[in-house]
């Protein structure tokens, strides 16, 4: 069976080698963007099995990535992370196509949690 890939895109170093440590002990591949730009090339060439997005990054911001990730993969369930989040951020996300919404600061747990339960959902196609 291969192993499950993952993409983080996130800006701050600490969030993406603690997010990149704990999906790697727990078995994933994981590559790591740290714009959105970048996480987009990477997503178009890697073609990962599910997205970590966080939403103030520099140049373009997590919400308006999340279209244009949604349509570079189309299936990759896409777990956006904000330290800056509301009610109203987290309803943007998900009504943009977002599986899931986590508010910094979380427990890795509910990164390791969340990112399961999109693999594990069905795939439309």
């Amino acid at each position: 069976m291969r192993k499950r890939e993952l993409l983080i895109i996130d800006d701050e170093e600490a969030v993406c080698w603690a997010l990149r440590r704990a999906f790697e002990r727990a078995g994933y591949g994981v590559q790591v963007a740290a714009s959105a730009e970048a996480g987009l090339n990477a997503a178009k060439s890697q073609r990962p099995d599910a997205i970590v997005l966080d939403v103030r990054l520099p140049g373009m911001d997590g919400l308006t990535a999340l279209q244009h990730l949604r349509e570079a993969t189309k299936n990759a369930p896409v777990i956006v992370i904000t330290a800056h989040g509301n009610l109203s951020t987290a309803v943007r996300a998900l009504e943009g196509g977002a599986f899931d919404y986590l508010a910094k600061p979380f427990d890795l747990s509910q990164a390791l949690d969340a990112v399961a339960r999109a693999l594990a959902r069905p795939v439309a196609g």
